[in-house]
């Protein structure tokens, strides 16, 4: 497409193409523009706005200048990603720093994603506290020790101490002690390491060194083996 000394076009990539993996950068559209001011440039966008690009094109869009094309290049792309950002939550919740690494994979700038992070964050659609508070309930039941929950929330983004009530409404030494006996309990004893085995499961499940510890003897003294 051209409009005077301004040229550019948009390359999709191919249909049914697809990115190598979970958390991998996804397939991108390409923008080609060719002006006086700043010669022959070539930009990534998300599939998503470079179809609709294209579309546009087609119905005969002719911006004069290049600001004119990048300025509706990023009206696009604003659309769009508050369009993602919607079907995404309404899946499921999510982190602030989750829901901007969907996006930023998806191929949005970082203004872009910012921008729609924060006001999902301004209007509630999205809040650490509460996504922190029902993650932590959720893996705490499933079995996760303080120190998992801590570190996973912590790889998402939220600060534990945001979430009301935390830790004391979501542990105690008692509960925690009898989670870790009862995932220990259900372990398979063979008699050899068997105490070191048991205390390395249970630290990957997030207990503290001294719980599993602590429970690992009482499983292996119930077994009747003191060998440690």
């Amino acid at each position: 497409m051209s409009s005077g000394s301004l040229r550019w076009s948009v390359e999709l990539p191919e249909r049914g193409s697809r990115s190598a993996g979970m958390g991998t950068v996804r397939p991108r559209a390409s923008l080609s523009v060719s002006s006086p001011t700043h010669g022959d440039e070539r930009l990534s966008l998300p599939v998503v706005v470079g179809r609709k690009l294209d579309a546009l094109a087609q119905e005969a869009f002719e911006p004069s200048c290049r600001a004119e094309l990048l300025h509706k290049v990023g009206e696009l792309s604003r659309q769009c990603a508050h369009a993602r950002m919607e079907d995404l939550v309404g899946r499921r919740d999510y982190s602030a720093v989750e829901l901007a690494e969907r996006l930023s994979l998806d191929g949005y700038a970082r203004t872009v994603v910012d921008e729609v992070v924060s006001r999902a964050r301004e209007v509630g659609i999205i809040d650490d506290a509460r996504y922190g508070a029902a993650f932590a309930r959720s893996k705490t039941l499933s079995g996760w020790g303080r120190i998992k929950v801590e570190r996973e929330l912590a790889r998402r983004g939220v600060d534990v101490g945001d979430i009301p009530g935390w830790p004391e409404e979501f542990f105690s030494a008692e509960e925690e002690r009898e989670r870790a006996l009862t995932l220990a309990s259900r372990r398979r004893l063979t008699g050899k390491n068997d105490y070191q085995k048991l205390v390395r499961f249970l630290g990957a499940r997030g207990f503290s060194a001294s719980t599993s510890a602590s429970v690992a003897r009482e499983v292996l003294a119930s077994s009747g083996d003191r060998s440690w």
